[in-house]
């Protein structure tokens, strides 16, 4: 008698392609993922890619198990048995959340090469599907949204047409926004690379049952049943295992005390661990259980790196450092990196901190550094495997000691990257939204000389000079000439920061009603916007001279060499720049004095 229940393990590739399409039963509850949970989703499989790519191995991602149904004739909708005539239809039970946001993910890589004049990856097209055809079909009215801001060609770009959403839209909207500012940082290769990973390296077990009883009540058993076994619950096992019966005990309390220090953040301790010891393995738990073999035993790994390497990821994480003249020094640029997503720069802090934190002066000046570099391989354009690659070279650097701050180092900007960094700054926004953000963020700490304490998720990005503005608007009247006006719109000194509520008010307003709503009675008044408040009227006069002053506090931020005599006018550069890879640098540095 055959099993009403099925199992088996297959790649995204095979999940969302033919014979397959995937629909939502209308029991199904909605999409709650909030841009943090789909975040963290690209983080772990960006992690997973990075891991692949360092060790030279083939790698892989688990995304959990997904339970469908096939649904009975009688209760199938029109359009849903029309795809079964040719397809096999599956009511998605568990798994709605990564199923959604895995295509959002497609669509955005979809319309990422798009948008830099790629041609289109037939593999991404198959994994979305069509518009009579969809792979993923969403409950109404969510299923209508989807296509317009999301499935349809070209749509995570756009905007919806009516700004009264639901709070399902919101979210879609939310998430997609999120993983567009993610991937925006990647280049060609880096998205295409991600492409094939996520279709061919990540898989799930695709679990079915016939009828909605028997898919509930494996619901209730696969998601009920037991504690999900963490990665740090089989290295605790393992090396707990390993150490001798006299120091178990201690052992284990230094373990459990990490553990309760870290919370949910001591499973990604360990992949921190194994970066910064560059063990020549994908998979943490082995890298992990090598690098102790290598480190005298299991009790030796415990007490002499995990015990300390807890305790300064927890002040990493928190960005605190008490105690020192140069504490104030290194708790700003811990901030500052924190606000970084990814974390690809940790292991290079997590590192110096265990080698060098008895001398703060010395860790100050080389996580200043790192902060400068971090931000800079951003600005520079670098993808995720780029930078991972020029990371690499600083852990090397700092494993052997030495001056790291030294003519050559790799922690150090090269004049080439220099130049690429004061080109890219003058359209930055046009380049990655969420990373102008941040600069923004970083000009106004600068300008004020101190910390500040802001709502930073509730701050967006306004341009001054709409990059739309009405026909018979001053603006037209302003910036005359075309190329001129698309060159100013995106230029830095045409951004201010602004709450989401300011930037709803200001929308394609003349300049006059933008200062009004931007320093009303009662508004912030921050500092990077002390210029604008000033003027009368805003041209191409005004957007220079502020772009001048906007950048003349990045160059001493960042210690970037001077612009030559005669710079490009505000907005995008004539010609791309590219970055030259950073090859042959020199690593047998001092680091002690520095």
């Amino acid at each position: 008698m055959p099993s009403p229940f099925g199992a088996q393990a297959v790649p995204l590739a095979q999940l969302f392609a033919d014979p397959n399409f995937i629909h939502v039963p209308a029991y199904q509850r909605f999409f709650a993922w909030t841009p943090e949970e789909a975040g963290r989703l690209l983080d772990d499989v960006s992690a997973a890619l990075d891991a692949e790519t360092e060790s030279g191995q083939p790698g892989d991602y688990f995304l959990g198990n997904m339970l469908f149904t096939e649904p009975d004739p009688p209760s199938g909708r029109i359009a849903t048995w029309k795809a079964a005539r040719t397809g096999r239809v599956h009511e998605v039970v568990d798994g709605l959340q990564r199923l959604t946001t895995l295509t959002i993910l497609f669509c955005v890589l979809r319309d990422l090469d798009r948008e830099a004049g790629e041609p289109a990856s037939e593999r991404l097209a198959a994994a979305i599907g069509t518009v009579a055809r969809p792979r993923l079909t969403l409950r109404e009215p969510e299923e209508t949204f989807f296509q317009t801001c999301v499935r349809g060609r070209g749509a995570t770009s756009t905007q919806p047409p009516d700004g009264n959403l639901s709070l399902v839209e919101a979210r879609l909207l939310e998430v997609r926004e999120r993983l567009r500012g993610m991937l925006g940082e990647l280049d060609s290769p880096g998205r295409h690379a991600l492409a094939d990973f996520l279709l061919d390296k990540c898989h799930i077990v695709l679990v079915s049952a016939t009828g909605i009883d028997r898919a509930h009540h494996m619901f209730t058993v696969l998601n009920a049943t037991g504690r999900p076994l963490a990665r740090n619950d089989i290295l605790k096992a393992a090396l707990l295992g390993a150490v001798p019966v006299p120091a178990l005990d201690g052992a284990t309390a230094i373990w459990d005390a990490a553990q309760a220090r870290l919370g949910p953040d001591f499973d990604s301790l360990f992949s921190h661990i194994r970066t910064i010891y560059r063990r020549n393995s994908p998979h943490i738990i082995s890298g992990v259980q090598g690098i102790a073999a290598e480190r005298g035993g299991a009790h030796t790994f415990i007490d002499r790196l995990l015990r300390p390497a807890a305790a300064a990821f927890e002040d990493i994480r928190n960005a605190r450092h008490t105690g020192s003249p140069h504490s104030a020094a290194i708790v700003q640029a811990l901030r500052h990196l924190g606000w970084l997503r990814g974390g690809d720069w940790v292991p290079a802090a997590l590192l110096c901190w265990l080698e060098r934190g008895e001398d703060p002066a010395a860790l100050a000046r080389v996580l200043t550094a790192l902060d400068r570099l971090s931000y800079g391989l951003r600005i520079l354009g670098m993808g995720t495997k780029r930078r991972a690659g020029r990371l690499g070279l600083v852990l090397q650097a700092l494993r052997q000691g030495g001056d790291v701050l030294g003519s050559g180092s790799p922690l150090m900007l090269t004049r080439e990257e220099q130049g690429t960094i004061r080109h890219n700054l003058r359209d930055l926004h046009a380049r990655s939204a969420p990373l102008a953000k941040l600069v923004l963020l970083r000009l106004n700490e600068a300008m004020a000389g101190t910390p500040q304490d802001l709502p930073v998720d509730d701050l967006t990005v306004e341009h001054l000079l709409p990059r739309k503005p009405s026909a018979n608007s001053h603006w037209r009247q302003w910036f005359p000439d075309p190329a001129e006006r698309g060159q100013c719109t995106e230029a830095l000194g045409n951004l201010v920061l602004m709450t989401r509520a300011q930037n709803d008010r200001a929308g394609n307003q003349e300049f006059a009603r933008k200062q009004q709503v931007l320093f009303a009675a009662g508004s912030a008044a921050l500092p990077i916007n002390d210029y604008v408040r000033r003027q009368t009227e805003w041209g191409p006069v005004q957007i220079r001279e502020r772009e001048a002053e906007l950048l003349a506090h990045l160059y001493r931020l960042w210690n970037i060499d001077p612009p030559p005599a005669h710079p490009d006018p505000p907005g995008r550069a004539a010609g791309p720049r590219v970055v030259p890879e950073v090859t042959g640098l020199q690593t047998n540095l001092n680091l002690k004095g520095a």
